[in-house]
């Protein structure tokens, strides 16, 4: 049972420094953008884990129901987040991209009196271009728009196939389900 007890605490503890390895990830990643990227949680509800310390050998019985109780009281702990944050979020984001949009303009001009406003406007086109696309992987179960991209070349719905379109002209467009 002492076995048992070990890696039960060890998964836990393996979990919480997960936890905190994707919190600091989420954070790095919100301090890089300055609150102007997507959020990942967006229309997702939020819940924090309130972390308990460890208890101590003595305190741990030897039932299997004392892990479940436990188990049960991490679940309560959790707690949803309000929406009103939302609403802060949102009104930062327009601020810091009028900070970001006055600071491009005021860069422009410089490069226009340098005889650079050409180029810079070539080069903000370009990183537009670029933070615009996802620069990510994507998700293993995420459907592509090209078919070729698809496990067994499916094609998303709507897609007019070069099969439905001989069907429909020789057959009529009833004859496509």
């Amino acid at each position: 049972m002492a076995d048992f007890q070990e890696q039960l605490r060890n998964y836990r503890q393996q979990k919480q420094k997960e936890a905190l390895l994707s919190s600091f990830k989420l954070k790095l990643k919100r301090f890089l953008m300055l609150g102007t990227g997507v959020d990942p949680t967006q229309g997702k509800c939020q819940t924090t884990i309130e972390v308990k310390p460890a208890p101590d050998k003595s305190d741990i019985n030897d039932t299997p129901e004392e892990y479940a109780s436990s188990d049960d009281e991490i679940e309560a702990s959790h707690r949803v987040v309000n929406a009103s944050e939302g609403q802060d979020n949102k009104c930062l984001k327009y601020t810091l991209w009028t900070v970001y949009f006055l600071f491009w303009v005021t860069l422009y001009v410089i490069a226009i009196e340098l005889k650079f406003g050409l180029v810079f406007l070539m080069f903000s086109a370009l990183l537009g271009i670029y933070f615009n696309t996802r620069t990510g992987p994507k998700d293993p179960n995420e459907i592509s728009a090209y078919s070729i991209f698809n496990k067994n070349c499916e094609s998303i719905d709507g897609t007019l196939k070069a099969e439905q379109f001989e069907r429909e002209i020789r057959y009529g467009s009833g004859s496509v389900r």
